[in-house]
């Protein structure tokens, strides 16, 4: 990835000036062994490990690494899985033969975990259509889940009850899904409801629905005629499922226009049941063979639905004092109800979000117990207990049963009665404390997108057993995880193909793809492992975004797919990468700086992980040992090779990194067969070079200033922000250095340099120009937006820039990446004429929480698009580009 960007100096801060060094932070021993001691210089440690590709599925099955426990007793087995999360269980499932049959037993017999932690599901721009995220309060990681037809993304969620949601599709018609086990059950069509009535075509089909959609006080006004995608903008409001024990039925209620009213069917039933006369109902429970519904001021109904005809009781009056904004009614864990009032502000409309519609924000949450004798008894806390709230089925949880919940606070998601109407508009999701109020972010950054609206989920393994009739979709075997090997789908014929037919189909894959198609089964495997020997996989490969998400653990990556527009998880080897610093990516490898400052190589994709040169063997830096001989602070020198700026700074091991190290590059030597790492670091971004096996880094003076590079030719080019490229040959014993082009006095305000090979031959000179946005004063405030892009074709001979306009079929990738000019005709998946950027501001290490300058810009015009929506990413560790690649660096091969 790309070096840092400067921007325009702050009040007390150039280019060059040393920041006060952070406090001591605690040492933390390097991967791999203990740390560096005294100022020699240390052998490098090389660990590899090949890692299997993770998507937010599960690890390949062929590359499981369980020893004897499939050898286990059965029993024993299922001993052990009935403590297991649903994720967690279906993904052991598919680890062997034994382990899905002890599985299969504790399903079948219903004896896995029945105390579920619930999930947020939710839907992302960044995965598929018919792809829903499962965010694990438990694992602070998202899971994905493949569901039936219709793509959800084309739905509205109205319900989650009993680990099944209830969707409305484009046709207004309603399913039950379980996103764990695929099954998806149809509910009596909308055309059965009491005030919906359908309009036939000439061929009988349904056209359009007949709907009293406006009214005034009581009386309808006379019916209009809505589409058939329509009306679900309209009708349906909330709905729950409840599992009616003395039947061995399920009952679905749903609350809908106008007026709020409640209807009711069993699953298998074939229309609806209107449950008159009353009206503004807002939430419903099921206890003890009845329905509970309590309208917006508090009116509890019960609801007999056990005979032929329905019975109801007023349990509970209105209360003329009690308006909240949501009302939920909820069965406690020791018994009887709660009824749960949640408050709300609304905010003017966001200016991305729906024109004119205001945006709720939760600010208070109050209890009140419903005893006997009609009164509401107000409780100002829920001791060890946790709250479920939002269009799911109300929870009142004991957080002794689920320790990964926070006890005494509520968990709500977006459920207001507009939400249809602001379908852009963010969403009002997070956990507020019950004793204050105080609200606390559930994930940051957002994962999910603003549509549709996410829900909780309590995960379940329960299949739903159904009368036959073709109306019955059936159930659909699905799980988190891919199919164990003993369940393939994959055809016999395509997996008895010669390997060298399979080697070629594989040659034309994408990295991701590639990988996951070598953990199908042996003879893929084997097909796999040859291309990869022969290093005969698709070049070129399409860049990803790789980033860290805190819904996911710190040692994981995250790796967005330009072509798939998807996310896989690479766990990494320690150090946490949440906690290094990435200052580079090149030839498919990261450079990070780890909490000691010390660097390494790492290829997320193989896991192959290279220490680097200590940072006790560069110019500028001086280890300072303990009375061990351990090294516990560095002498920091501020200098170049023409003056001493000030005396050497002492600094802590953990606090180098935010001063000193700027971005980094890795490039392949022909010749000689080896690996160069090319360091920009302060003071005044400063060149030092190693070749992958040496023991120290070697000091490129004079000059200064430099901000990207590239190796062409046996040559290595840097560039300096003033536009001034520079020549290095590196092959000889001393190295020389040629100036190629001077300064260019035209464009002294440009805020990111570029120099990269241009596909058909040259190179290429890119300018990015930025602009800050907040308050000078104020660096956390400050936001960076790239604002322009020029590119210029370098002109040796001439020592001049060409200036050109577009890139025909053809796209760039800027940032702390190496930077590349890739053909869109051999990258089809990128759009031609345009610039992938991430942040590389060079002060990025003292702006760790302000947002990152990430998108893509129209050359043509300069304008600007999202990369993705919702945005996926950390603000810090900031987010790279990488083009994954399979090598494995043979260190042998460096002298």
């Amino acid at each position: 990835m790309a070096p840092a960007s400067p921007p325009p100096p702050f009040a007390g801060q150039e280019r060059g000036r040393v920041k006060s060094p952070p406090l001591d932070t605690p040492l933390v021993g390097r991967a791999g062994g203990a740390p560096r001691q005294g100022s020699s210089s240390p052998r490098p440690s090389h660990t590899s490990r090949v890692g299997s590709l993770r998507s937010l599925k599960n690890t390949a099955p062929t590359e499981a690494t369980v020893g004897t426990p499939p050898e286990l007793p059965e029993e024993l087995l299922m001993t052990v899985f009935g403590t297991l999360e649903i994720p967690d269980l279906v993904r052991a499932a598919s680890v062997c033969a034994s382990w899905r049959s002890a599985y299969t037993a504790l399903r079948s017999l219903g004896k896995h975990k029945q105390a579920q932690t619930p999930c947020l599901l939710y839907t992302s721009e960044s995965a598929g259509d018919n792809v829903a995220c499962l965010y694990s309060l438990v694992e602070k990681r998202v899971y994905r889940l493949t569901l039936p037809e219709p793509p959800l993304r084309r739905r509205f969620l109205i319900g989650s009850s009993l680990g099944f949601v209830i969707t409305v599709d484009d046709i207004s018609e309603m399913h039950l899904v379980n996103p764990i086990t695929g099954q998806q059950i149809a509910l009596p069509s909308v055309t059965t409801m009491e005030y919906v009535k359908p309009i036939f075509d000439d061929l009988g089909a349904v056209q359009e629905y007949e709907y009293p959609s406006r009214f005034a006080g009581r009386a309808f006004f006379a019916p209009s005629i809505v589409a058939r995608c329509n009306l679900g903008e309209q009708l349906q409001i909330k709905a729950f499922v409840f599992h009616d024990t003395s039947t061995g039925s399920y009952i679905v209620s749903l609350i809908h226009e106008p007026f709020n009213h409640l209807s009711f069917a069993r699953v298998g039933d074939d229309k609806w049941t209107l449950l008159p006369p009353h009206h503004h109902y807002q939430d419903c429970t099921y206890k003890d063979g009845l329905l509970y519904a309590v309208d917006i001021k508090g009116e509890i109904h019960a609801f007999d639905l056990s005979g032929p005809d329905v019975t109801m009781k007023i349990i509970r009056g209105v209360d003329v004092d009690f308006y909240p904004d949501a009302i939920y009614i909820v069965e406690a864990p020791w018994g009887g109800l709660l009824l749960v009032s949640r408050f709300k502000e609304f905010e003017h409309p966001a200016e991305d979000g729906d024109p004119e519609i205001y945006v709720p924000h939760t600010t208070e949450i109050k209890l009140h117990r419903v005893d006997g004798t009609e009164r509401l008894v107000e409780i100002d806390c829920l001791p060890d207990h946790v709250l479920f709230l939002g269009h799911n089925d109300p929870l009142c949880l004991s957080a002794k049963d689920y320790p990964a919940l926070k006890g005494n606070h509520a968990y709500f998601t977006d459920d207001d009665e507009y939400n249809k109407n602001r379908k852009s508009s963010p969403r009002d999701i997070g956990v507020v404390g019950l004793g204050n109020n105080s609200e606390v972010d559930l994930v940051s950054p957002l994962l999910w997108s603003n549509w549709p609206s996410p829900v909780w989920l309590t995960p379940s393994l329960t299949v739903m057993k159904l009368p036959s009739d073709d109306r019955w979709l059936s159930e659909w075997d699905h799980v988190l995880s891919r199919p164990s090997p003993t369940e393939a789908t994959v055809g016999t014929t395509l997996l008895e193909l010669p390997e060298d037919i399979m080697m070629r189909v594989f040659a034309t894959l994408e990295i991701p793809d590639l990988v996951r198609a070598g953990a199908v089964c042996t003879f893929w495997r084997s097909a796999y492992t040859a291309l990869r020997k022969l290093g005969t996989h698709k070049q070129p490969q399409t860049p990803c975004l790789l980033y860290c998400s805190e819904s996911s653990s710190e040692n994981v990556a995250c790796l967005y797919s330009l072509v798939e527009k998807r996310v896989y998880r690479l766990t990494l080897l320690e150090p946490p990468l949440h906690s290094r610093f990435l200052i580079g990516s090149s030839l498919g490898l990261l450079v990070t700086v780890d909490e000691r400052s010390e660097m390494h190589l790492v290829n997320p994709i193989t896991g192959q992980q290279i220490a680097l040169p200590s940072v006790t063997t560069m110019q500028h830096v001086k280890p300072i040992c303990d009375d061990s001989g351990a090294v516990h602070k560095y002498a920091y020198s501020w200098h170049t090779a023409k003056q001493v700026i000030c005396t050497p700074k002492i600094i802590a091991p953990a606090a180098l990194r935010e001063v000193f190290h700027q971005k980094a590059f890795l490039f392949y030597d022909t010749p000689t067969g080896s690996y160069v790492v090319v360091l920009i670091h302060m003071p005044f971004g400063q060149l030092s070079f190693a070749r992958v096996g040496d023991d120290k880094w070697t000091w490129l003076p004079p000059h200064t200033d430099y901000f990207d590079c590239t190796y062409k030719d046996g040559l290595l080019y840097a560039v300096t922000l003033m536009g001034e490229i520079h020549t290095f040959d590196l092959s000889g014993p001393a190295v020389t250095m040629n100036i190629i082009m001077g300064v260019d006095d035209d464009d002294l305000e440009i805020q990111g340099a570029y120099i990269l090979q241009a596909p058909w031959g040259g190179l290429l000179l890119i300018w990015r120009l930025k602009v800050y946005s907040g308050n000078p004063d104020d660096t956390s405030s400050l936001t960076l937006h790239t604002m322009g892009i020029k590119i210029h074709e370098v002109d040796v001979a001439a020592k001049k820039l060409v200036e050109i306009d577009c890139l025909h079929d053809h796209a760039l990738f800027l940032g702390h990446n190496q930077s590349l000019c890739l053909s869109t005709k051999e990258c089809p998946a990128l759009k031609e004429n345009r610039v992938y950027f991430t942040d590389d501001n060079e002060y990025i290490t003292g702006q760790k929480d302000n947002r990152r300058d990430i998108g893509l810009l129209r050359l043509e015009n300069n304008s600007w698009e999202s990369l993705v929506f919702p945005q996926l990413w950390s603000n810090w560790p900031a987010p790279v580009w990488i083009t994954p690649n399979l090598t494995m660096m043979k260190l042998s091969l460096n002298k």
